[in-house]
């Protein structure tokens, strides 16, 4: 008899979901998200894995993929605490023989697996491949012949095909007659769905009816044909698709998008703004197949090159990036938006990426955490992946980037409408003037009028400055 748990991670949802048809053949199954305690405490880079606004976003897809379940006789059992703990609790408390889950890169979910095999030798584990638009077996090399740059990558798989989404599931296995002896997390009854501002700010709505919606949406209108003159603009809900959200969690998979995309170019026309919306699919299938090829790397000082780049953890400066108090307007108005919203557009992360690094001198790595905590749209390759790329120790053959900010403003917020919209000018133009510094890297005073370090830095005792020394 398989007696299967189906452990749901970046798969809420029901329409080409491979791992939930493999279950469907089961004898008896349960479905469990975990909910891991050390995603709402601070880390290491002073951040925290999950904040406030994906956190609601995670609530309402979860909500929503449970309602798809109990209309198939199922429902999603939401377990918190420790993953590792939890899962091995159900395993031994309902005897389960197969476990099921989706393969994504994480280096935290594959280490998890290899444990909780160890824990139960007789458990059969299977890693379903869905998480991206190509499977591992269609790649033409082996992952460890990985192209060395995205260029090389987007040549060898230009005309590759891709594997059709899969018919929905109709029909699920019973459930066990118990809930699990686990700490159940109970979602709201009316969960907070709505995330952004209530004044200004994208909002984006969780679960996967939600996403479908915004994807029919989308390519219901004229603007994928136009997408790549606009995607570089700042601000503007129809400037770009604002798949994200809704694809890194997996309320819809890159296939039904790439499906959208061809349906897109047979029935209204086919143009380089098409074209490059499949470009941004595969520049996502690319930093996936990097963290399959590096796992842990891809979180080191180091990163890729194996020389670290010439920066530091100057605590007042990363805090003032954060809270949108530096000297430069255009990355107080985009910090701003983020920390306000959840979400930041392509080119208002790459300005404030290349500031950190470059005009700030700060360790890429905190401000690759700030991204995690704060945007509603994280995924951990993509993130940490163009985070390298900034920094010069990822997949970028020219060694990082660094934007000019004035060229920046002068391009894509020539007349201010962005910064008027994103900065409170009566609290904010004190800061344009200030020194960048009150204290050093060691958080000792840079002159004795210094010596308290005013309210936008952070205090020695809040955030214990990194020296350039202790930095791996």
């Amino acid at each position: 008899m398989k007696r299967t748990l189906y452990w749901v991670t970046k798969d809420l949802r029901i329409a080409d979901n491979a791992a939930l048809q493999l279950a469907s053949q089961s004898n008896e199954l349960i479905c469990v998200y975990t909910i891991d305690k050390k995603w709402f405490q601070i880390n290491k880079f002073q951040s925290k894995p999950l904040g406030e606004k994906r956190w609601q976003f995670l609530q309402a897809c979860l909500n929503d993929f449970n309602q798809h379940l109990l209309a198939l006789g199922q429902k999603l059992y939401i377990v918190y605490g420790d993953t590792l703990s939890n899962l091995n609790k159900v395993c031994e408390q309902f005897q389960i023989t197969d476990l099921i889950t989706t393969k994504v890169p994480g280096t935290d979910e594959n280490r998890l697996l290899s444990k909780l095999h160890t824990l139960n030798p007789q458990l059969t584990i299977n890693r379903v491949d869905q998480f991206t638009l190509f499977t591992e077996n269609s790649l033409p090399f082996d992952v460890n012949n990985l192209p060395a740059s995205y260029s090389k990558f987007r040549k060898v798989m230009y005309n590759i095909a891709i594997q059709q989404p899969s018919s929905n599931v109709n029909t699920l296995p019973c459930m066990f007659q118990s809930a699990p002896s686990v700490t159940l997390y109970e979602l709201e009854s009316s969960p907070a769905s709505i995330i952004g501002r209530p004044k200004q700010g994208h909002i984006f709505k969780g679960g996967e009816q939600q996403g479908l919606k915004h994807l029919k949406q989308y390519f219901t209108s004229e603007n994928p044909s136009v997408y790549k003159e606009v995607r570089n603009s700042l601000d503007g809900w129809e400037n770009s698709s604002k798949l994200s959200p809704w694809i890194n969690y997996g309320c819809f998979s890159v296939r039904q998008v790439m499906q959208h995309i061809k349906h897109y170019e047979q029935t209204v026309e086919s143009n380089k703004s098409t074209e490059s919306l499949y470009l941004e699919l595969l520049w996502r299938d690319y930093f996936q197949w990097v963290h399959f090829k590096v796992g842990a790397k891809m979180y080191q000082f180091k990163g890729l090159v194996g020389s670290a780049p010439l920066t530091t953890f100057y605590p007042e400066r990363f805090k003032k990036w954060c809270l949108g108090k530096t000297p430069y307007p255009l990355v107080n108005a985009c910090m701003n938006e983020l920390r306000h919203s959840g979400f930041l557009s392509n080119r208002g992360r790459q300005i404030v990426a290349s500031c950190l690094v470059n005009e700030l001198s700060v360790d890429w790595r905190y401000g690759a955490a700030w991204f995690e905590e704060q945007l509603i749209d994280y995924d951990a390759a993509i993130n940490w992946g163009n985070w390298q790329y900034i920094a010069g120790v990822g997949v970028d053959p020219r060694g990082g980037r660094h934007f000019n900010i004035k060229k920046q403003t002068n391009t894509h917020d020539l007349n201010g409408d962005y910064q008027a919209k994103w900065i409170d000018k009566s609290n904010n133009t004190a800061y344009l003037d200030q020194i960048l510094d009150s204290v050093d890297a060691s958080d000792w005073p840079i002159s004795p009028d210094s010596a308290t370090v005013s309210s936008v830095a952070v205090s020695a005792s809040t955030i214990s400055p990194v020296s350039r020394n202790n930095v791996k």
